[in-house]
């Protein structure tokens, strides 16, 4: 007698198993971007503040530039813009008080400017230093005099800046012009302390040719490349830091 097997059915095949991967996938997609999210929701005031304390800090801007890339670039100008409405009320005393000076011709080679919330006090290579020194002239002196008395008699910050074009130097003092520029802003600096204002609040820094404000291409462009700024701040107290 002989015995007749049954086929075996054959399985059912899944043809939907793809959804089960995407499936996955979009749950770890929204995860992703649920993280991503929660990170990018900080405190802005809080970060504002630790930036502009770490700046002032260093004695340089940490984003000099917003608004632009951080790597460098050859032919970016980073040029100030001039005064107009915005400045802190004391700091608008200070730029009042410095322009009559140079209205009156007691502050020679003064220009006044401004950066964001910053007043910048630009003194012209030209009447502070002969070419490839760091020694005040006589004119040079008497703008500080005039200026040491207003800017000691507030709470502020003064960051000093020295600034060249881009032609090498070739003396015996400076190896390069990072060592000029340093030296005038010291200079500069020293001045200012013994003209009353207080240590604490100054700084200082050489740029050398690196934070041009014009073309090196032609000597116009060099010779207001060729200038130490003062950067000046409303103090910021220890206790407001974060």
């Amino acid at each position: 007698m002989s015995v007749r097997r049954k086929k075996r059915a054959e399985g059912h095949v899944n043809h939907e198993r793809w959804l089960v991967s995407y499936a996955d996938f979009i749950t770890l997609l929204f995860a992703f971007f649920v993280v991503m999210f929660a990170v990018s929701q900080v405190d802005s005031k809080k970060v504002g503040r630790f930036t502009e304390a770490f700046s002032k800090a260093l004695g340089n801007e940490m984003f000099p530039d917003r608004g632009k890339g951080i790597l460098p670039a050859q032919d970016i100008l980073q040029e100030v813009p001039k005064i107009e409405d915005g400045l802190p009320p004391e700091l608008e005393k200070v730029r009042a008080a410095l322009q009559e000076l140079a209205d009156k011709g007691d502050a020679q080679g003064l220009q006044l400017l401004r950066r964001r919330n910053e007043l910048v006090l630009r003194l012209a290579d030209g009447v502070f230093f002969e070419s490839g020194d760091d020694r005040l002239k006589p004119a040079a002196a008497l703008t500080l005099q005039a200026l040491g008395p207003e800017l000691g008699k507030r709470l502020l910050d003064v960051r000093v800046e020295g600034h060249t074009d881009n032609r090498p130097i070739s003396n015996s003092r400076f190896r390069s012009n990072w060592e000029l520029s340093t030296a005038r802003a010291m200079v500069v600096l020293r001045q200012l302390a013994s003209e009353g204002v207080a240590a604490e609040h100054l700084s200082a820094a050489g740029y050398g040719e690196f934070r041009p404000v014009a073309s090196n291409a032609a000597e116009d462009g060099r010779k207001q490349n060729r200038r130490v700024d003062l950067v000046v701040a409303v103090s910021v107290p220890v206790d407001e830091h974060p």
